[in-house]
């Protein structure tokens, strides 16, 4: 507690420049810890494993990535906000953990939106529409036709009610006139295998998630969210583009986020680190390699107004969808 209230002093000492105040608190005094809200093998934990340590070392320490999966990933964001407010736990965040969540959750307890502020915005990827390459469906045309039949027989995966997995299969159910049942799952990894064992036809990913599986020709990308080129499958048509225009904003983002309580100087290091970990040489191209496409970088003001946009996008998918969770 007192050295909570040393920080505090500091950053609003008169004549103390943000350098100096975070000289003076001494941050970081031990490594970063950054929860997962997902399991290994998820999107959000690719990314981890790519920034965190880059991020930890341009502060001159380490990082312990924690994988704090379940709940949608209020888990992990409850856990950031009850930690200590001095920075030195970050929470991998993204466009489930803290725009749909907001809107998803009827009696969440916080309100990520308001409590976290967001590091980084690292980078987008589309939601990848995928379907088990030995499957009864292997082309967008039989999918939309097993979908308009109305039979109801047609089951999609998501990794969890209001996920933007769900929300897209919800979508594209709803743009083509169809019917089809939903499944959900606890995470990525039983999706993917409930898929490839033939207890779901279809649904929806994080890209990164499913790119070794398309590459090894277990899987099968159809189409994609957004209206970038799908990285690595220059084949693959982009559902806005081929008609169905209510996907052409809904790439998921991923970034790093803190609590907003954390002192200025400690939130204005972290992204300062962040940024000198994106400019690594080869950074860029890691990231893109696994199927994320990096984020350009941004100002602390941009960064808000990301957030911004993305929380009040959301809540209206979240609110047409009819999904809520007690």
């Amino acid at each position: 507690m007192q050295r909570r209230h040393l920080m505090r002093a500091l950053a609003v000492a008169p004549g103390l420049t943000p350098a100096m105040a975070l000289a003076q608190s001494g941050f970081p005094q031990r490594p970063l810890t950054f929860l997962v809200p997902f399991s290994a093998g998820s999107g959000t934990d690719i990314l981890a494993r790519l920034v965190a340590p880059a991020t930890a070392q341009a502060l001159g320490t380490t990082a312990i990535i924690d994988n704090r999966g379940g709940a949608g990933g209020t888990i992990a964001v409850g856990m950031a906000l009850r930690a200590r407010p001095d920075g030195h736990t970050l929470v991998v965040s993204g466009t489930s953990t803290v725009p749909i969540n907001r809107a998803l959750y009827t009696s969440l307890g916080y309100d990520p939106h308001r409590e976290l502020a967001p590091v980084a915005v690292a980078v987008t990827a589309p939601n990848a529409l995928v379907v088990n390459a030995t499957g009864p469906i292997r082309d967008l045309e039989a999918l939309i036709a097993a979908l308009r039949r109305r039979d109801n027989q047609t089951r999609y995966w998501s990794t969890g009610n209001g996920t933007s997995q769900h929300l897209s299969g919800v979508q594209l159910v709803r743009a083509v006139g169809g019917e089809a049942q939903h499944i959900p799952y606890r995470g990525p990894s039983e999706a993917l295998a409930g898929l490839l064992a033939g207890d779901t036809e279809w649904g929806f990913s994080a890209l990164p998630a499913v790119v070794p599986l398309a590459r090894d020709g277990r899987l099968k990308i159809l189409a994609a969210t957004g209206m970038q080129p799908v990285s690595g499958f220059p084949e693959v048509p982009n559902l806005a583009r081929i008609g169905m225009t209510g996907f052409a904003e809904t790439d998921i983002f991923v970034g790093l986020s803190v609590q907003r309580a954390v002192p200025p100087e400690v939130l204005a290091a972290l992204r300062q680190a962040y940024r000198t970990a994106a400019a690594q040489p080869g950074m860029s191209d890691r990231l893109a390699a696994t199927g994320f496409t990096p984020a350009p970088p941004m100002s602390d003001t941009e960064l808000e107004a990301f957030t911004d946009r993305q929380v009040a996008f959301w809540a209206e998918l979240v609110r047409e969808s009819g999904a809520r969770i007690e």
